[in-house]
């Protein structure tokens, strides 16, 4: 999937659990920082795109971390952790609708896909058309604002950090 369609997906999955926005989309579009082809050679989930980023090991790590640090760290903290591997997850989930999918186990060639659409094609609009009118759906019930894009504690905290 393309980036603009891993962001439409990180919106809407914060949107969905009410979480912060930014940190599900930081987290719907950092599994392509792999975005290069890789080396030539053997590919493996350290050297090629779709690697070891797009590994269902990584958000749910993340969400361990977060359950963990629960009581420990601030609430604030807490929700941007749980958005952000939200995110992450659903970048996951919509590269596991094409044909690559991601990577499962310890090899780079053992892999989970659904092959239901194919990425940059027009079969991806489909996706887009369906986060777009579900992001519609979802504001309409909770409007999209600026605590809702950064999370209602966070505002409040970056103010005090300006005084």
């Amino acid at each position: 999937m393309t980036t603009g369609t891993h962001i439409l997906a990180g919106v809407a999955i914060a949107l969905y659990f009410k979480l912060p926005v930014l940190p599900a989309v930081v987290g719907s579009v950092l599994p392509d920082i792999d975005l290069g082809k890789g080396f030539p050679g053997k590919r493996t989930l350290f050297n090629a795109h779709r690697g070891i980023t797009h590994h269902l090991l990584i958000p749910a790590g993340v969400l361990v971390l977060a359950f963990a640090l629960k009581g420990v760290v601030p609430d604030i903290l807490y929700r941007d952790i749980l958005s952000f591997a939200a995110g992450y997850a659903s970048h996951l989930f919509l590269d596991s609708l094409t044909p690559l999918g991601i990577p499962v186990g310890l090899s780079y060639n053992r892999r989970f896909s659904f092959k239901l659409f194919k990425s940059g094609k027009m079969s991806e609009i489909v996706v887009v058309l369906m986060l777009l009118i579900f992001i519609t759906v979802l504001a309409k019930k909770e409007p999209l604002t600026v605590s809702s894009i950064f999370g209602r504690g966070n505002i409040s905290l970056f103010l005090n950090v300006l005084k």
